[in-house]
Formats: structure tokens, sequence, C-alpha cells
């Protein structure tokens, strides 16, 4: 039997490959992972314009999440769409140990000539660490680095974990 550890992956709009991507990374890590007994949910916000209807049940599942990577561009989003509060609870729930929650991660898009996203250094001052990518490569990449750290400290967990009745 394995473990299921879900992973919520939230994405501005415009990176709609990236979200699409997430999905096949951790479908694709999960050989890897499976081989310790865990297996990866990935979980993501799809073709909801307008999020605040569905906040109660976005909360709900930052909650059950194990990591959450948020993938941003040029700032925490629109009204209708905005992340910062959803970042700002995987944080709450990260350091709750009652929750499964271990890792939040800010992934941010470059500018279109490569150099850094002024959101950077707003999420910096913030107190905030963050990553840069450039293309949808690049986001697997860290997608990838990320999983494959998590991975050996989830496995671990799981092997110390009392035996439930």
């Amino acid at each position: 039997m394995y473990r299921m550890l879900r992973v919520f992956c939230a994405t501005a709009w415009e990176l709609e490959g990236e979200r699409l991507a997430f999905y096949d990374v951790v479908g694709q890590f999960n050989e890897e992972a499976m081989k310790l007994g865990i297996l990866y949910v990935p979980v993501s916000l799809t073709n909801a314009p307008d999020k605040r209807p569905l906040q109660y049940t976005v909360n709900q599942n930052i909650r059950d999440c194990r990591h959450y990577i948020l993938a941003t561009d040029e700032d925490w989003g629109p009204r209708e769409r905005n992340f910062e509060r959803d970042y700002r609870l995987a944080i709450e729930c990260a350091a709750d140990p009652a929750l499964p929650m271990k890792a939040a991660e800010i992934l941010v898009r470059t500018q279109p000539d490569g150099s850094p996203s002024p959101f950077g250094s707003v999420l910096s001052a913030a107190g905030f660490p963050c990553r840069n990518f450039s293309t949808t490569s690049d986001f697997v990449e860290i997608v990838k680095q990320l999983l494959s750290a998590w991975l050996p400290v989830d496995a671990a967990e799981g092997a110390t974990a009392p035996a439930s009745a």
C-alpha cells in the first residue's frame, strides 16, 4: 500500500503550460517514489477565472496537502485569482505539526529577456524566498529537484510513523 501525499501547485493564468507540466512531472516522478512506498497526488486549480467562490475548498485542499508550490509571474495575481493568502496559509500549515504540510515554495517566471522578475524583489523584501525559472523546461527541472529533495524526508517519516490500528 502506498502513502498518498498530495502536492498542490497554484499557477497564474499565463502559466497553464506549467500547470499541465506539473501533472506530467509528478506522474513520472512517482515511478521513483513508489519504490519507497509513496505516491504523490498532484492537485491544482483548473478553469476557475474567479477562485473566490471556491476559496473554502482551495483552503481545505491546501490544509490536506504535504507540499505547496506557487508558480507566478509578475505578482500575486488579480483579485479574482490572487494567491497571497493561499501561500500564507500554506506557510501556516507547514508550521503546524498536526497538519501534513511540510514545505511551501514560490517559483517566479523571469522577464521575457531573462532578467529576474521585479516580483522576486517584492517577495524577498517580505521574507519569502523564491526560485526563478524562464521556460516550462526550467519549471519542470525545479519541480523535479523539489520532489527529489522531499522524497527521502517523506519516506523516512513514513518509516518511523506508528502503525495505525
